[in-house]
């Protein structure tokens, strides 16, 4: 048999698609090729994308378990037999997937602290992500949110906030769901719907069903739908108070909620959304104050709504 074709059953061997039969039959197949067929061990891993550090002590762990016997006894000068070498030949292929298995199983981690996955929206619309814990998350214009932990491995759902963004988790009552390092207080869930705003000026939740634990150091509250937490920084404790939960998340539908908004705040608002049109404002409504729904996605349609309730053209794009 060619050494490619012997290269090619090693890495056979080690991936994880290739069933438990096949590894039999391939580990045969190595254990009676002749010594000079077999391939150098760097050619079989070269090129596998790889990047695991196996130390002493669980080498010694992987060869005890397979041989009995530990790994570094005396030196005995047998390294050159045939049956020696076909044996570490098995050796290291059951070694090797053994390590694969831990690796891919998440018990040996080259870079733990590395974000799972990093969601951002740079766009102008709601960009909606979907977890594969079945969770649901709506990210607002800006925000990011960094999944910082695995959640089929790890007994704890945890991800990272910045900016403003709707939550709605699937239940798990083993795996709580844990928004941390966002701002004033991190979050606690096994499963609800809440949105949170998490800014240099401003860190906000807002329950719209089920139950969940904010805590800031030692300080922790319950909050209950329908209520909005907020954290005093220069008091160190929380408040909370009644909200309306609709208003709060209208943004998830592209809405903008405004009530007895000045127009200038409205003007400079939708200038920022869309800078490119260089916006420009009559004057003459200038303190003019609306109450009302605006699309954030749709400037047309909002011009239309603003200018019809004033039954004139206060709003208009640069010409």
């Amino acid at each position: 048999m060619r050494k490619e074709e012997l290269t090619f059953l090693y890495k056979k061997f080690l991936s994880p698609e290739t069933s438990d039969r096949d590894r039999e039959l391939i580990l045969t197949i190595l254990q009676d090729c002749d010594e000079q067929d077999l391939p150098n061990l760097e050619e079989v891993l070269k090129g596998e994308n790889k990047n695991i550090v196996l130390n002493d002590h669980k080498s010694d762990e992987i060869f005890a378990s397979i041989t009995g016997e530990k790994l570094y006894p005396a030196v005995r000068p047998i390294w050159k037999s045939k049956v020696f070498l076909r044996a570490a030949a098995a050796l290291i292929i059951t070694g090797f997937s053994i390590l694969f298995y831990l690796n891919n199983r998440g018990i040996i981690n080259s870079d733990h602290n590395k974000p799972e996955s990093n969601f951002e929206n740079t766009t102008k619309f709601v960009k909606q992500i979907k977890l594969n814990d079945g969770s649901t998350i709506s990210l607002k214009q800006g925000a990011k949110l960094l999944v910082l932990s695995d959640f089929v491995q790890d007994t704890i759902r945890r991800v990272q906030l910045i900016g403003e963004a709707f939550f709605e988790i699937s239940k798990n009552p083993k795996k709580a769901f844990v928004v941390e390092n966002s701002g004033a207080f991190d979050v606690r869930v096994l499963g609800t719907a809440f949105n949170l705003i998490n800014t240099p000026y401003k860190n906000i939740l807002v329950l719209n069903h089920g139950k969940v634990q904010v805590k800031s150091g030692l300080k922790q509250v319950i909050i209950l739908p329908g209520q909005k937490a907020a954290f005093d920084k220069s008091k160190q404790s929380f408040e909370v108070s009644p909200t309306d939960t609709i208003e709060s998340s209208n943004w998830i539908n592209n809405l903008l909620a405004f009530d007895r908004e000045p127009i200038q705040k409205i003007f400079s608002d939708l200038n920022s959304l869309y800078p490119e049109q260089r916006l420009r404002l009559n004057e003459k409504f200038e303190a003019e104050i609306f109450t009302g729904y605006l699309p954030s996605n749709d400037l047309d349609k909002s011009l239309e709504i603003l200018n019809r309730a004033f039954n004139t053209t206060i709003i208009y794009k640069h010409q």
